[in-house]
């Protein structure tokens, strides 16, 4: 099967779990978080790390990204599965226009970072923040991203930014242990970890961004 059609029904079937889990109720989305959770510190714990300091800032890291996850969902203290579709649909955003238009005009872009992920180029980058963007500015034209419109753009900027910054960290550590994919368990993509690199960074950064806004507009009691 061609990879890009392998890729698009796997993440198909994958978001209509998570869209399972963010809207029906708060529980389904607390075992969805939970089984993630558990499923990347699995995926994470059985390489083999060299330095125990590393696997202690790993395990860390996806902790928090997780709680973080989860704590979108609870912004104004009850439960709204909204928050994390608004973040989730931009970090989509960016891994769709970075993959389209890295793939397009990648062979005549510069590399990102040649020496952590050298598939990644220049032309990647501003495609997925052109998407992350546009994905902002529609979410919050439709109300479903509850903002201004100049601070839902910024929240994209930010999203971006941490998002390619997630899955850069974790491009690093599959080429530190010497590893392609984290796991086996979403064709085309990899393993959770793969998939959700830039979730973790992405979500920890968003629910920082909520909390500053919300402290600074007075909306935080």
């Amino acid at each position: 099967m061609n990879i890009f059609v392998k890729r698009t029904l796997s993440g198909a079937v994958f978001v209509a779990i998570m869209l399972a889990g963010l809207l029906i109720n708060k529980w389904l989305f607390g075992i969805l978080v939970s089984l993630m959770a558990a499923g990347m510190l699995y995926e994470y714990l059985r390489v083999p790390e060299k330095s125990s300091k590393h696997k202690i800032i790993g395990v860390i890291y996806i902790l928090l990204g997780m709680v973080a996850l989860n704590a979108l969902a609870f912004l104004d203290g009850e439960w709204s599965g909204i928050p994390v579709l608004c973040v989730l649909i931009m970090i989509w955003g960016t891994d769709v226009g970075g993959y389209c238009i890295g793939s397009s005009l990648g062979k005549n872009s510069r590399k990102l970072a040649p020496e952590i992920s050298p598939h990644k180029t220049w032309a990647g980058f501003w495609g997925g923040l052109v998407c992350c963007v546009a994905a902002a500015v529609i979410l919050c034209l439709t109300g479903l991203l509850e903002l201004p419109l100049i601070v839902a753009i910024v929240l994209g900027v930010l999203v971006h930014f941490s998002g390619v910054t997630g899955d850069l960290i974790e491009s690093m550590w599959k080429r530190r242990v010497g590893i392609k994919d984290s796991g086996t368990i979403i064709p085309g993509h990899g393993g959770l970890l793969d998939r959700f690199d830039s979730t973790l960074l992405a979500s920890y950064a968003a629910w920082m961004f909520f909390l500053i806004y919300k402290l600074v507009t007075g909306e935080l009691a």
